[in-house]
């Protein structure tokens, strides 16, 4: 029976070896003790000639490693993003982020550094938040039969995560139910303050970037180009995505906590408002329309402080606190 090891840091699939002492691939972590496989050197020799089910699928190669291109995920502004697998006899399911404009390669390479830099970060809640990211695998040139070289980012795929808020808005013509709202705009905040006391915005917060687990409740923040150190300059915008933006940073103002909280704010009220306003609690309405106008009295800039008041706006409309099942409709084949 063959089992599979994987590192004790990032989880990837560690090939079978002979040594007991092996470096992870993926993460560079060195990790001793491993069970000693006596046929690992003779199966790594044996040649691989990918799985039956893989025949027809295009192939790619990202910074030298293989990937299967599975399907398309979704469409960004400079970039396609794709379901893969690593073409390997011990292999994982990835994301793979393929620029599609060239012009745009700066902001693939942000990314990528800002997401090293915050999973670097010594900010309270680290260990838990950083694995929340988007987990880095690699990133470089890709290579493809068919096409012109172009460069790629690759993540570690996340299950459950299948859906964006404008997805999610998309398939609720009639909104979403605010109970589940609260609890999209509470897991949101609770990443934008870890985030925010790491020193940086995100400054894209859209539809588009909020990836939501219905089953488990869970909000992930994706769409990391245009994240900046707090007080740097504006270094993208999505025009797809222009009426959620506050006007000073859409025109360049440097990115702010205040920023990321008005354009959650647009974002979730956009699903939760297509059914008229009095779907919407009061209490739950009257904060909505709070943090949509950069200029409401009353607001405050720290995304935990808004979490607590939150917290006591559904209180107030729905009572204390209940697991609500959220459903999406199956996808079509």
């Amino acid at each position: 029976m063959l089992t599979a090891l994987k590192c004790p840091n990032c989880a990837a699939p560690l090939p079978p070896s002979t040594e007991t002492t092996v470096v992870c691939p993926y993460c560079a972590h060195t990790i001793t003790g491993v069970p000693a496989v006596p046929w690992g050197a003779k199966l790594l020799r044996e040649p691989w000639s990918g799985r039956p089910e893989d025949s027809g699928k295009q192939r790619v190669v990202v910074a030298g490693r293989p990937y299967v291109v599975l399907g398309r995920l979704g469409v960004g502004d400079g970039c396609d993003v794709f379901l893969g697998r690593l073409d390997a006899r011990l292999t994982e399911l990835v994301v793979l982020k393929v620029l599609r404009v060239a012009d745009d390669a700066d902001l693939l390479n942000r990314e990528w550094d800002v997401l090293g830099r915050l999973a670097g970060s010594n900010a309270r809640g680290g260990d838990f938040f950083a694995g929340l990211l988007p987990q880095r695998v690699t990133h470089g040139r890709l290579v493809t039969a068919g096409r012109p070289d172009s460069r790629a980012s690759v993540f570690r795929y996340r299950s459950g995560f299948h859906y964006t808020l404008a997805q999610v808005a998309a398939a609720h013509p009639a909104g979403i139910d605010p109970r589940a709202g609260v609890w999209m705009w509470k897991r949101a905040l609770e990443m934008l303050s870890w985030v925010h006391a790491s020193g940086y915005a995100h400054a894209g917060v859209t539809p588009a970037h909020l990836l939501i687990h219905p089953r488990d409740h869970g909000v992930a923040l994706v769409g990391w180009s245009a994240a900046s150190r707090l007080g740097a300059r504006l270094v993208a915008a999505s025009t797809r995505a222009r009426a959620v933006y506050p006007d000073d940073l859409w025109a360049g103002a440097p990115p702010r906590p205040a920023h990321d909280l008005t354009m959650l704010a647009r974002s979730l009220r956009g699903a939760m408002s297509s059914s008229g306003p009095r779907s919407v609690p009061g209490p739950l309405d009257a904060l909505l329309r709070r943090y949509t106008d950069p200029t409401a009295a009353g607001r405050v800039d720290d995304a935990w402080a808004l979490l607590e008041q939150v917290t006591d706006a559904s209180r107030a409309a729905f009572g204390a606190p209940a697991y609500v099942p959220f459903h999406m409709p199956p996808k079509e084949d």
